[in-house]
């Protein structure tokens, strides 16, 4: 016995070690990608946090490896060969190190090499063979290394035991200030004021207006919403402040552009000064009871610091089941780490982030045996659980933030949905999906990438059912008498341009183009508003709509003067993409703008210095650049583009 536990423990101080090798490295690397939206008191707990997860693969694994080897040196006993434990663990140590080297190799020194099977063949053959040759030749050193690696597996295991106090402090006790903190001002005096109406915002995730037959679309994919809205105000020119989730959301959150909340990314920083100045803390500081149904983790109430200002907000994952998401693993043990530990410690999953050992495994069991065909994260999971709240008769008014995630991608609606514009069987698994043209493809990709968009606008049909469910809910519940609904998106999806899907550096229409519909309580008479407005305009309107003053620091203006029939003086509006940029007090140098004026429409690349001007009434596609054409018109919009960039740099480098 004691034998067989001297030898668990060799093996584990060996494996302890590799492990907390790479997790420093790996710990220099993601620091860089950290700074980019975050601090060093952020950082320091995910990497505790990390190490902590580490430690406990570590152990399961040590026994994995101690049990194997435990057998192969009885069987090699049995044969009469002289294999112990010890060599087993200098092959295996070997086998990582070399293995490592020819990975770190290839990315720094052979990235242009095809990795082939046959590449694949002869390099698992020369790393064993070093391995043997070296584990030959260090069979006698065995005791040497274990006494050195033994004060290391000292150093790494303190770091551990420092871990567990702060990431109990990080995670439990900011949440159990937090909840302190929220119960506080709950049970504080209301405001509440029951002549204000309740305020649903509906935002559909990755839902563009280019493929909504209510605005045009050739394809038949709302007809729900097309007669909804012929009793609501239709904005017809309604853009988005940027091509993905994270700084769409802080702008619809406070009403600011992207260059001045600062949240660029997807594992981002808040929006600045988030804890005093959003939406729902003004809905608050006014009575109104807040709640939050949010399918996607990454525009979770947490992920923005807006927690506090929500009464009701379920985790993302009272939603999801476990699946590969985002180019992400939402797992089994993802969906755990996230319910125990939340958003207190960033980066909790990093244990299976795809870029590290564990995620390139789960990454390849999933392409090779995942074959979801059925809707990911179905809307009526959103508005059922809500529904459930309502039921429960909340405090008056309200405010709902309702964001469910189809139409993202995978695109999977369910029967009869799947295959009602597009009879073909391509694309109607998520494996096959997952195997579909990305980003920016191949113009011979073309036809495929069709298909996909049919398989798009099928899910956008399968949406405009469950919102018309949703719709006919609230009237049971005899909830709409009093109720403004506002119907949205956060950013579109592209098939065009040779890019699909969103997060990338274009700013076509495809993926700007928004859907905005606003009904107001007892609406009879539609009206359609062809003026231009952008996504920081939703919460100023909201708060008009409720009767409270719109803040200065709030950079859109509300549109109620519009939907009553009246004008608002015609501004140049911005959208733009940052992800490049570091954030938090660093100035903007990388990314896309986009600029609106009339008619016209600049897209300007800060690196490339590359600018494209459409005429969008003339050219709604976005196919001919008019830049060198009308320079003049140009150069004044590039114009707008660089001084509002400068003034947001300046004011970025004073905060």
């Amino acid at each position: 016995m004691a034998k067989a536990i001297a030898s668990y423990r060799q093996v584990f101080r060996l494996i302890f070690v590799i492990f907390f090798l790479f997790l420093t490295g790996d710990a220099f690397y993601r620091w860089d990608g950290f700074s980019y939206y975050a601090t060093f008191s952020e950082f320091l707990p995910a990497v505790a946090l990390v190490s902590i997860l580490w430690s406990g693969v570590a152990a399961f694994l040590a026994l994995a490896v101690w049990a194997a080897g435990s057998l192969v040196e009885w069987l090699c006993r049995r044969t009469g060969w002289k294999v112990r434990m010890e060599h087993l663990l200098i092959f295996i140590s070997v086998f990582v190190v070399m293995g490592a080297a020819f990975w770190a190799g290839k990315l720094l020194i052979w990235q242009r090499i095809p990795t082939t099977p046959q590449l694949k063949q002869i390099v698992f053959l020369s790393v064993t063979t070093i391995s043997l040759f070296l584990t030959w030749m260090l069979r006698s050193k065995t005791a040497a290394l274990q006494e050195r690696i033994t004060p290391l597996v000292w150093l790494f295991g303190i770091w551990v035991i420092i871990s567990v106090p702060l990431v109990a402090w990080q995670t439990w006790g900011k949440q159990a200030d937090t909840a302190n903190a929220a119960s506080r001002e709950i049970s504080g005096p209301s405001d509440t004021d029951s002549s204000r109406p309740n305020i649903i915002l509906v935002v559909f995730d990755t839902l563009t207006a280019q493929d909504m037959s209510v605005y045009g679309y050739e394809r038949p994919t709302t007809p729900f919403i097309s007669e909804w809205a012929k009793t609501a105000a239709l904005f017809t020119k309604a853009e988005a402040s940027s091509s993905h989730t994270p700084p769409t959301v802080a702008s619809l959150m406070t009403g600011k552009r992207v260059w001045t909340h600062q949240t660029y990314h997807t594992k981002g920083s808040w929006p600045v000064r988030s804890d005093t100045e959003s939406l729902p803390k003004e809905l608050r500081k006014n009575g109104y009871y807040n709640m939050a149904f949010i399918a996607n983790p990454v525009a979770s109430v947490e992920g923005f610091g807006l927690a506090d200002s929500f009464e009701v907000a379920p985790l993302y994952t009272e939603f999801s089941k476990p699946v590969y998401l985002f180019g992400r693993k939402f797992g089994i043990v993802d969906i755990f780490l996230y319910k125990l530990f939340g958003n207190a410690v960033r980066a909790h999953d990093w244990i299976l982030k795809e870029d590290f050992i564990l995620g390139k495994l789960a990454d390849v069991f999933i392409s090779e045996y995942s074959n979801f065909s059925e809707t990911i994260v179905p809307p009526d999971k959103v508005f059922s659980m809500f529904s459930g709240v309502i039921d429960k008769n909340p405090p008056e008014p309200f405010f709902a933030w309702l964001h469910v995630l189809p139409p993202h991608d995978p695109y999977l609606p369910p029967e009869p949905y799947m295959g009602m514009l597009d009879s073909s069987g391509e694309f109607r698994t998520y494996k096959r999906q997952l195997k579909a043209p990305m980003h920016g493809y191949k113009t011979e990709d073309q036809a495929g990438v069709d298909i996909l968009r049919a398989r798009y606008d099928e899910f956008i049909r399968y949406c405009d059912k469950q919102f018309e469910d949703f719709i006919l809910q609230m009237k049971k519940r005899n909830k709409l008498k009093n109720t403004v609904i506002i119907f949205t998106s956060d950013h579109g999806e592209s098939f065009e341009h040779n890019y699909r899907a969103h997060g990338g550096p274009h700013l076509y229409e495809q993926l700007t183009h928004i859907p905005l519909i606003i009904k107001k309580p007892g609406q009879s008479k539609g009206k359609i508003i062809d003026h231009l407005v952008e996504q920081e305009d939703i919460a100023p309107t909201i708060l008009d709509l409720a009767d409270i003053p719109v803040p200065a620091w709030m950079e859109g203006r509300s549109l109620v003067p519009l939907m009553k029939g009246g004008t608002l003086p015609s501004t140049p509006i911005f959208s733009m993409y940052f992800q490049k940029n570091r954030s938090l007090g660093h100035q903007i140098t990388k990314g896309s703008i986009a600029v609106w004026e009339g008619d016209y429409k600049l897209i300007y690349y800060l690196e490339k210095g590359r600018s494209l001007l459409f005429n969008l009434k003339e050219d709604p596609d976005e196919l001919n650049n008019l830049f060198e054409k009308e320079p003049e018109r140009g150069e004044r919009l590039l114009s707008l583009i660089r001084e509002n960039l400068k003034k947001a740099n300046a004011k970025i480098s004073s905060e």
